[in-house]
């Protein structure tokens, strides 16, 4: 069984876990208030679009609550609750592709100048949609990636154990990611004297 001081689960959300688990539902509120801000930052992180990530991320919870009597407390917690964030937002981002090629539109591809200018981004938000388009950049598995290490900071065997892939496939695939990120992101750092 997992020693309630894990690490794996967020320390504010282990004894809420642990109460739901003994007493039910009446506890789980707390329980999601402690996991929700983890589970949707990774979801935003994702996706790269906090609209469809924020309902993504209540999708995942939900689901969370209703299997947690199913949860093997000797498997890592945030492995298991990562993973399905993951698997959510896969089914999201396959659905968008169907829809966009059903339409005709041949997916959202960079085009130069798509990204905001960095002097323009003097807001959170232009900051936020220049981070959002970045990620978009990337292909899923090295935009999961990326997210799971170097925005969430979890290790590579976590991130593999998240994405049930080996450790030297993510290790290569957030190679690729960042690659990708500073190529694109180059020139408008360069604008700004940053590159």
């Amino acid at each position: 069984m997992t020693d309630p001081a894990s690490p794996d689960v967020p320390p504010d959300a282990t004894e809420a876990l642990s109460r739901a688990l003994r007493m039910g539902e009446d506890v789980l509120g707390e329980w999601y208030r402690a996991v929700f801000p983890e589970v949707r930052r990774l979801a935003r992180g994702l996706l790269a679009r906090r609209d469809i990530a924020d309902d993504v991320a209540q999708d995942v919870m939900l689901h969370l609550a209703d299997r947690i009597a199913q949860w093997n407390p000797d498997n890592p917690f945030r492995a298991w609750s990562r993973r399905a964030v993951v698997n959510r937002c896969r089914s999201v981002q396959r659905s968008a592709r169907r829809r966009d090629e059903h339409e005709g539109a041949a997916g959202a591809a960079f085009h130069e100048g798509t990204l905001p200018r960095p002097e323009d981004a003097a807001t959170a938000e232009e900051l936020s949609a220049l981070i959002d388009r970045s990620l978009d950049l990337l292909p899923p598995r090295e935009r999961e990636v990326f997210v799971l290490i170097d925005l969430e900071g979890s290790s590579a065997s976590e991130a593999a154990d998240a994405l049930e892939i080996t450790a030297s496939t993510v290790r290569a695939a957030l190679s690729m990611a960042r690659r990708r990120l500073r190529d694109a992101l180059a020139p408008h750092l360069a604008e700004e004297g940053l590159a």
